[in-house]
């Protein structure tokens, strides 16, 4: 997976228009946000989780209410927009998160729906090839398929939060191994590994099979074969006088 760019507007601490051009460091491909407390990076990272699960990096204890800025008017939407690539190609997805917002009509406030638009594109800097998926749950399905992990493997591979890199390490084996094989693709493998074990298991039946089979015919053939140490029986033929 490879991000292009980023633009966030009125998420967290940033209460305009911000835009990172990720393409900028294409030929590293990693990225290391550094910077005071403080200072975004965790919002960066989640607004780039939220753009593509509609959750934020770290789920526990955590909430998505994060995400709307706290400095913008109540009336200005919050918005993430993430253009990525995988094999499968090039997506665009825009997010806004649920929030409240003064009622168009009347005083109060009412609650303004998270939404989504999922778009394929020709290229990172291209038009869009299709019509959006607009459904929250249908771009989430979607979305996974494309990137082939969920939220939780995407924040243990792809982008690492604070603090996170640590729970990779102390996974049990099994963990690691079931997130390495989604990550990698290596479930081809584990199949051929079951395959062979497989196939070993029957021919060591048929092996077996054929060893008793054997041993059979042995018995079988046993009674008529002479003793060991008996003397072999001659036959003497005499010649007409």
């Amino acid at each position: 997976m490879r991000l292009h760019r980023l633009t966030i507007t009125g998420v967290g601490p940033f209460r305009g228009t911000e835009t990172i051009d990720f393409d900028r460091f294409a030929a590293s491909g990693r990225f290391l946000l550094t910077g005071p407390t403080g200072s975004g990076k965790t919002t960066i990272i989640d607004a780039i989780v939220f753009a593509l699960y509609g959750q934020v990096a770290d789920s526990d204890g955590s909430s998505k209410q994060r995400i709307r800025s706290t400095l913008v008017d109540p009336a200005v939407r919050s918005t993430v927009d993430l253009v990525f690539s995988t094999s499968a190609g090039v997506y665009r997805v825009l997010r806004t998160p649920e929030y409240m917002r003064p009622k168009q009509r009347g005083s109060g406030t009412t609650k303004q729906n998270a939404t989504v638009k999922l778009w394929r594109m020709s290229a990172p800097a291209g038009t869009t090839v299709d019509e959006p998926i607009t459904r929250v749950d249908e771009a989430g399905k979607e979305i996974r398929r494309i990137v082939g992990l969920d939220r939780e493997q995407f924040t243990q591979t792809v982008i690492l939060p604070q603090g996170k890199f640590a729970r990779f390490l102390r996974a049990t084996s099994d963990q690691r191994h079931e997130l390495l094989r989604d990550v990698f693709g290596t479930g081809i493998f584990d199949a051929m590994q079951e395959e062979l074990r497989a196939r070993r298991r029957d021919v060591e039946r048929q092996t077996e099979a054929a060893r008793q089979a054997l041993r059979t015919r042995a018995d079988v053939l046993a009674p008529l074969l002479p003793a060991p140490d008996s003397p072999t029986p001659t036959t003497v033929v005499s010649e007409p006088e």
